[in-house]
């Protein structure tokens, strides 16, 4: 087994989710979902999004394809807030010259 999965079944206890649930978030790619021996697992790296996309699933009511319009948007929103942070800090060099 890699070190950097967790075992489905062991993902759906944890968060105590519906199969579905993650089935969902795995078709839409919010997640990796792999098969490997007979057995699937779910991808470490995506564990802080995962509890981040249950919040708002069972605790703000927002359905697979809201996870995804946020998600996307908060990428973003990343993206940009970084591309502002280069822009700012080559503003600052300039000034200096």
């Amino acid at each position: 087994m890699n070190e950097n999965r967790i075992l489905y079944s062991e993902c759906l206890r944890i968060y105590e989710v519906e199969e579905r649930f993650i089935d969902s978030l795995g078709e839409s790619g919010l997640i990796q979902i792999v098969s490997q021996d007979d057995e699937r697992f779910v991808e470490c790296d995506n564990l802080s999004e995962l509890e981040q996309f249950v919040r708002w699933y069972y605790d703000m009511d927002i359905n697979v394809e809201g996870i995804e319009a946020l998600h996307h948007m908060l990428n973003r929103v990343k993206l940009l807030q970084q591309e502002l942070d280069d822009l700012r800090n080559e503003l600052n060099f300039y000034k200096t010259i």
